[in-house]
């Protein structure tokens, strides 16, 4: 023998066996994910605060209606008319923001009627200025770009909508103050002598301050919703635009589904 060792056909075999045993590959495992797919989109918030306004004001409407009895308040109520106040404040902020981000980004799909010369002037003024200029500032300067008049600041809807950003300020940045008798709030004078809407019903006789208890009500309520969406449609009809919230009716997808 020459050392090497030699098997029989049986041993041989179960060798083979073995060996083709120990080189058998594991059992493939296969996971597959699926990623749902991703969308790019553009949302106008202005269409939303303008909606929540109406809600707002329309669900303290309620509660007056409602209420029988003498004054009394009505914390719920109270939520209902500042946030009312808020979004449509908002709405008037946001829509002019809309308007020039569209312009910055090149984002045609509202704005493809504006001329080019506005266009050009939006584009290079918030770049040119030292301060950050007021929505209602950048509403006038939009319609001088357009070849068109600047609203009166004394005239409506700018006074009503000027009137109402004050209100907003003063809830958002809240002092207290003790007012009652000769003591009223500085915006008494513009509001409750001029007449622009109805008291607050939850506070009727009461002696209350005119701010905040008589002047918080659905009439205020009201009367922002309207001086804002008065305010912005004569803007967009001047320079030619037909904005979001003006091809959108949320209550009638509501309604449907």
């Amino acid at each position: 023998m020459d050392g090497k060792t030699i098997m029989n056909g049986e041993e041989s075999a179960g060798v083979a066996q073995k060996q083709a045993q120990s080189f058998s590959p594991a059992p493939l495992s296969i996971k597959i994910s699926v990623v749902p797919p991703t969308f790019q989109m553009r949302v106008y918030f202005s269409s939303y605060h303008l909606w929540a306004a109406k809600h707002f004001m329309q669900l303290a409407a309620n509660i007056e209606q409602a209420h029988t009895g003498g004054p009394v308040f009505d914390i719920e109520h109270r939520a209902y008319v500042t946030n009312s106040i808020f979004s449509s404040v908002a709405f008037i902020e946001a829509g002019i923001n809309e308007l020039f981000q569209d312009v910055l980004d090149g984002h045609m799909s509202y704005i493809s009627s504006l001329p080019s010369a506005m266009v050009s002037s939006m584009a290079t003024s918030l770049a040119d200025e030292h301060r950050r200029p007021s929505a209602l500032e950048k509403y006038q300067k939009s319609l001088i770009f357009a070849g068109k008049l600047p609203f009166k600041k004394g005239g409506l809807p700018y006074q009503d909508v000027y009137l109402l950003t004050l209100i907003r300020n003063s809830l958002t940045h809240y002092v207290p103050k003790t007012l009652g008798g000769s003591a009223i709030h500085e915006l008494e004078d513009q509001l409750r002598d001029k007449g622009k809407f109805p008291t607050n019903l939850l506070m009727e006789g009461s002696g209350n301050p005119f701010f905040p208890d008589h002047c918080l009500g659905h009439g205020c309520a009201e009367w922002g919703v309207n001086a804002s969406k008065s305010f912005a449609d004569q803007f967009f009809t001047e320079i030619g635009v037909i904005p979001n919230y003006q091809r959108t009716d949320f209550d009638k997808q509501r309604s449907r589904s």
